[in-house]
């Protein structure tokens, strides 16, 4: 057998970690060849190493429960804060007692723009004006209401976490 098939056995009986069960003849050879014995000796040191290795934990508890709190950092920064929901019902309820005076303005502009305009214009353009005219308070006043939440959620955004 030539120093490279007699190398690649040692390996093979290495990755097995079984080098000390060789056979006589693969044993013999190292014995009286210098690049072979010196192959040997490096699986030797290479397969105790390993064996070192083993016997460290791979996930030292430190380092887990490091891990453990920065997940934890993460997921709190990513939840809304406890109070938020108060707040966003407080700021819904404030605006639900501005749409009464929203409403009753609508309608004396209406009334009044009806007393005032009715000798000029036709009836079917008077509707059509009140009607231009709620629409796009109603369209105001719902884009108002619908960006409350927005609003809030956005000043109790939390910055992510760095690092």
């Amino acid at each position: 057998m030539s120093c490279e098939a007699i190398q690649d056995a040692w390996t093979e009986l290495a990755l097995a970690r079984d080098l000390e069960r060789p056979d006589a003849g693969l044993r013999e050879h190292a014995a009286t060849c210098a690049g072979c014995s010196a192959h040997v000796g490096f699986l030797r040191a290479l397969v105790s190493a390993l064996e070192a290795l083993d016997a460290v934990p791979a996930v030292r508890p430190s380092a887990l429960a490091s891990a453990q709190k920065r997940a934890l950092r993460a997921l709190r920064a990513q939840a809304p804060p406890p109070h938020l929901a108060r707040q966003l019902a407080g700021a819904l309820g404030l605006a639900l007692l501005a749409l009464p005076v929203v409403l009753g303005h609508a309608w004396l502009v209406a009334r009044g723009a009806e007393a005032v305009l009715a000798p000029w214009l036709p009836s079917a353009l008077l509707t059509w004006l009140g009607f231009v005219y709620f629409g796009s308070l109603a369209l105001a006043v719902g884009t108002l209401y619908a960006a409350i939440p927005l609003a809030l959620a956005a000043t109790h955004r939390r910055p992510a976490e760095v690092a």
